[in-house]
C-alpha cells in the first residue's frame, strides 16, 4: 500500500471511528433524557394533585412514589425525587417487582412493559387514594389516571377525571388546565 494510500485509509477510519462514537454517544444519551423529561412530569404530578389526609400512616409519612417492574427510567426517577418533598412529605421511591407485590404507595408508575399485567395492577390499586401513571392507552382503558406520551416530539399526558375521583385524589385547575382529558 503506498503511502498516500494508506494516510487515506487512515483518515477514513478515523473519521468513521469519530462519527460511531459520537453517534454512540447520542444515542445513548437520548433515551435518559426522555427519561429524565418521565421523571420531572412524575414529580409534579406529586405537586398539583392533593391526596386525602388517610392517604397516608402517620403525619410524617413518607410519600412513596413506587414503579412496577423493570425501572423505565435508569434511574432517573430516584434522583428527581431525592431530597424533594410532596405535601410536606418526604418522598421515598419504591420499586415492586410485580402485581401481587405492591405494597402502600400515593403515586405507582407503570411501565409500558408492564402492559399484559396492567389489568391486576389496577385491580390492586383500585379503591385507594393511589394516583396511577402509565404510558399505555391500554393503561387508560383499564382505568388508570394519567398517561404520559410523546407527541410531535413533546411531552404530553392525559388525565382521567373519573379515575381520579375513584381514588379519590383532586387534581389542580392548573394541571387540568395543561392535561389532555382522557373519557373512556
Amino acid at each position: 500500500m503506498s503511502c498516500r494510500r494508506r494516510t487515506t485509509w487512515c483518515r477514513t477510519a478515523v473519521t468513521i471511528t469519530a462519527l460511531m462514537l459520537a453517534l454512540g454517544r447520542w444515542c445513548r444519551s437520548d433515551e435518559p433524557s426522555l427519561a429524565r423529561v418521565e421523571a420531572a412530569f412524575v414529580y409534579n404530578f406529586t405537586q398539583f394533585v392533593e391526596w386525602p389526609a388517610d392517604a397516608f400512616a402517620t403525619k410524617d409519612a413518607p410519600f412513596v412514589v413506587a414503579i412496577v417492574g423493570e425501572d423505565p427510567f435508569a434511574g432517573a426517577l430516584d434522583q428527581a425525587m431525592a431530597g424533594k418533598q410532596a405535601n410536606g412529605h418526604p418522598i421515598v421511591v419504591k420499586h415492586f417487582a410485580s402485581a401481587d407485590r405492591i405494597e402502600s404507595c400515593q403515586l405507582l408508575f407503570v411501565p409500558a412493559a408492564q402492559d399484559a399485567a396492567v389489568g391486576a395492577i389496577l385491580a390492586n390499586a383500585a379503591n385507594r387514594p393511589i394516583l396511577t401513571v402509565g404510558q399505555t392507552d391500554a393503561f387508560m382503558r383499564g382505568g388508570g389516571a394519567i398517561r404520559l406520551l410523546v407527541e410531535d416530539g413533546h411531552m404530553r399526558f392525559q388525565l382521567s377525571p373519573d379515575a381520579m375521583d375513584a381514588a379519590k385524589l383532586k387534581a389542580s385547575a392548573k394541571l387540568m388546565k395543561l392535561a389532555r382529558i382522557y373519557r373512556k
